[in-house]
């Protein structure tokens, strides 16, 4: 009896029921397109179209050098002695300038000049100082203040909504404009480096488009080209080294 009467009640109200429905269906509709529609939203549509543009970016290098040794370590090596050189790797820092230029639909060409801070460490063990006394280690730090000219090509992938992943490769020219060895004087200096590097650079990243700006983190290697190692006249140190040079691996932020 129940059931008939709420089967009378459901037929009698059968067109507002209907409505209800048909409207809550539609604003259901409704807001799913809406929210649809606000997922597919491309911030900054005509950026690519730009045939130039600018921005900044700020890094975190791991740099080291790579030591390549004499023959004089190896000869020392044959004969027992444990005198030993190794690199350490140390954080820096670097910050510059960004000017992009629209060559092709999927690639760029980058001009990104900077200013990097850097110390790189050679460890030497059980070698003699200048006082004839053996040290188990001692660490020799070279501070560089660099100024650096990459120049470079950005391949692009095809954008995906606000995505876009890229790789870059290309060189970067540096100069030394601080005193590498902290001013020790002549007889105080153990090792020596030029003022001059050239260097061969690669990487990948992604961009991200937000509505004012494009944020683009980026991981890029460097490999020194140039024999930086200058030979210290009398200095074990130096003399245990034929060949060293700049190694860099890169977090990089750029903000264009």
């Amino acid at each position: 009896m129940a059931f008939t009467h709420i089967w009378n009640q459901l037929y009698l109200y059968r067109q507002k029921i209907t409505l209800a429905g048909l409207l809550a269906l539609a604003l259901l509709g409704g807001h799913t397109a809406s929210a649809q529609q606000k997922i597919r939203v491309m911030n900054k549509p005509e950026y690519d179209y730009r045939p130039v543009h600018y921005g900044f970016y700020l890094s975190v290098p791991l740099t080291r050098y790579n030591v390549q040794h004499s023959q004089a370590y190896a000869d020392q090596l044959a004969s027992g002695n444990d005198d030993a050189v190794n690199a350490k790797s140390d954080l820096g820092f670097y910050t510059g300038l960004v000017l992009n230029v629209r060559l092709a639909e999927y690639l760029d060409a980058r001009f990104v000049p900077g200013v990097g801070f850097y110390g790189r460490t050679l460890v030497f063990s059980n070698v003699e100082t200048t006082s004839l006394e053996t040290q188990p280690a001692m660490k020799e730090t070279v501070s560089n203040t660099m100024i650096e000219l990459p120049l470079l090509l950005k391949y692009k992938s095809k954008r995906r909504s606000n995505f876009r992943p890229y790789l870059v490769a290309g060189v970067k020219a540096s100069l030394d404009l601080g005193k590498g060895n902290n001013g020790k004087t002549q007889e105080e200096i153990a090792l020596q480096v030029d003022d001059y590097d050239l260097a061969l650079e690669y990487g990948i990243g992604m961009d991200i488009f937000y509505p004012y700006f494009k944020f683009a983190p980026e991981l890029r290697f460097s490999h020194g080209l140039v024999n930086v190692h200058k030979p210290v006249s009398g200095s074990t140190y130096s003399g245990y080294i034929q060949k060293l040079t700049n190694h860099n691996v890169s977090l990089i932020f750029f903000f264009e």
